[in-house]
């Protein structure tokens, strides 16, 4: 409309692409597309001739009244796109929430200190959903399998180890096959959860038949379960560094290797969307300061 407008208030192409920066194919291009969509001719073209049909008399009386706003709102939106001012609405699981996003976020924040940040906690699922219905841009959580609307960026590969208590009778071990587990209590993580759906993978893989003692949605909960002694659980590596330093558990590591893919998602249209560049950007740049951490 803002093309438009600056053309049939120069009548002329070449002054309209000066006034407005672009080319004058540009603008040539702009006109032929809204003529298009309107359905009808809004400019009467001939050599050396320069007129507006009816219908493009009317659009200008009305491109006039707000064309002022039309030219700020160009205006703003080159700022956010140049300067990378925005609203930044990440979805994560309550887990990488903890031990993963503050280091993370503190960085970006400290590369593009004009991008406002909100933090969504939810299990994978309910993240995935949240960028269908727009609630959150993008998520970092662990996929399985995405769908094909999601563009899907990696970022880290997380090893699944078994977690006991420091007395308990597999903590002398080595290492442990996932059939070994089969007699003593099991936590396992909540519907929803990547790290759940791996898990009961690899068990009907291996046929094995855990006895499940609970099921919870916070990895807090379970790794102070497991302190107790009151069963085991297998969580990603990272998770329990923490608490094993502390003394609190031991990470055993699993002779069967699982691991979660980490990955940044958003919706396939949304790529053009300035700060969720940014922020994919920042992400392929320190890759591998988060892998070796």
């Amino acid at each position: 409309m803002l093309v438009f407008h600056e053309v049939a208030k120069h009548k002329n192409f070449s002054k309209a692409a000066e006034g407005l920066f672009i080319s004058q194919p540009a603008v040539t291009k702009h006109i032929r597309n809204l003529e298009l969509k309107v359905g009808m001719g809004l400019i009467q073209r001939g050599k050396g001739k320069f007129a507006l049909t009816e219908t493009g008399k009317i659009l200008f009386k009305y491109t006039h009244k707000f064309s002022s706003h039309l030219m700020e709102i160009e205006n703003v939106l080159g700022i956010f796109q140049k300067d990378h001012h925005g609203l930044l609405k990440i979805g994560t699981t309550e887990s990488y929430s903890k031990c993963l996003m503050p280091k993370l976020l503190s960085g970006f924040q400290t590369s593009y200190p004009s991008i406002k940040i909100t933090l969504e906690v939810g299990n994978s699922e309910e993240i995935e959903k949240g960028l269908f219905d727009y609630e959150n841009d993008l998520g970092l959580i662990a996929v399985a399998k995405a769908s094909s609307k999601f563009e899907l960026v990696p970022f880290l590969r997380e090893e699944l180890v078994l977690i006991v208590s420091p007395n308990h009778p597999l903590g002398k071990k080595g290492a442990v096959s996932l059939k070994e587990i089969e007699e003593f209590p099991f936590i396992i993580r909540a519907k929803g959860s990547t790290t759940r759906r791996i898990l009961f993978h690899a068990f009907k893989k291996f046929d094995i038949h855990p006895s499940l003692l609970i099921e919870a949605g916070s990895s807090e909960f379970i790794k102070q379960w497991v302190s107790e002694g009151k069963g085991v659980s297998v969580v990603i590596k990272r998770l329990g560094e923490d608490e094993e330093e502390r003394g609190m558990i031991k990470m055993i590591p699993l002779l069967e290797k699982l691991y979660l893919e980490v990955a940044v998602l958003y919706l396939k249209k949304e790529r053009a969307n300035p700060v969720i560049k940014a922020f994919v950007r920042y992400i392929e740049n320190k890759r591998r300061d988060f892998s070796q951490a």
